[in-house]
């Protein structure tokens, strides 16, 4: 696995793709703090737009770009040849999304305690912190899901499908339907650990969030062994 996660990091050594992998937390956050500089409510207005919007499309971006770099140059070839076990290259796959989601979290709980020092907002950042890594862990089924839609279909067909949920998840953030639809899992966990409710219900969505995490990787997985 250790071999597997040094050849995806050296696929995107010399790619866009990881200079994105800094660059997308920035813009998200420069186009946030544009958008809503002058609303006291600032943090918690990014926060929330990075938990349904911006980590959604930034994660599917990246994983769609490594993934529609490889097929167009190879269309897996020299893996499906190779006496490589394509279950574990699969997941090896979906690790690397995994670190690049963590590294891109890191990068924008750093931007936003500069946000709230420059804006002198409010909120704690321990809180703050705690909501971004929750937002994480509610998310990272994305990674696995965004290499499996990618891999069937197209880059840009995968992206249309993650706005969509994204916009959907919007509109049923105030409704009871919003449990049911997983892109709405890191906004609603976001709602409540900004404001410091660790309670149950928030911690079921991080728990419902890795265990369709575990399925969709185990089904991405074995989708390409039967490739």
């Amino acid at each position: 696995m250790t071999n597997i996660l040094k050849v995806e990091f050296l696929k995107t050594k010399h790619s866009v793709v990881r200079l994105l992998v800094w660059l997308l937390p920035v813009i998200a956050v420069l186009m946030m703090t544009a958008v809503f500089w002058d609303n006291q409510y600032l943090v918690q207005l990014m926060m929330g737009q990075w938990s349904y919007f911006w980590l959604n499309m930034s994660i599917g971006l990246l994983v769609g770009l490594s993934t529609y770099y490889q097929k167009q140059a190879t269309k897996f070839r020299e893996i499906l040849t190779s006496p490589q076990d394509l279950l574990s290259y699969e997941i090896g796959r979906i690790l690397h999304g995994i670190i690049q989601a963590c590294i891109m979290s890191v990068i924008f709980i750093v931007l936003m305690i500069c946000v709230l020092f420059i804006f002198s907002s409010t909120e704690e950042i321990g809180l703050m912190i705690c909501s971004v890594i929750g937002i994480l862990l509610a998310s990272l089924w994305l990674v696995p899901f965004y290499s499996w839609l990618v891999r069937i279909t197209n880059l840009y067909f995968a992206l249309g499908i993650g706005f969509l949920g994204s916009i959907l998840a919007m509109f049923l953030s105030r409704t009871t339907w919003s449990m049911w639809w997983p892109f709405d899992w890191g906004m609603l966990l976001n709602n409540l650990w900004i404001k410091g409710d660790f309670v149950f219900g928030s911690w079921s969505l991080v728990i419902c969030g890795l265990i369709l995490g575990i399925i969709l990787s185990i089904f991405s997985a074995y989708s390409f062994k039967k490739q």
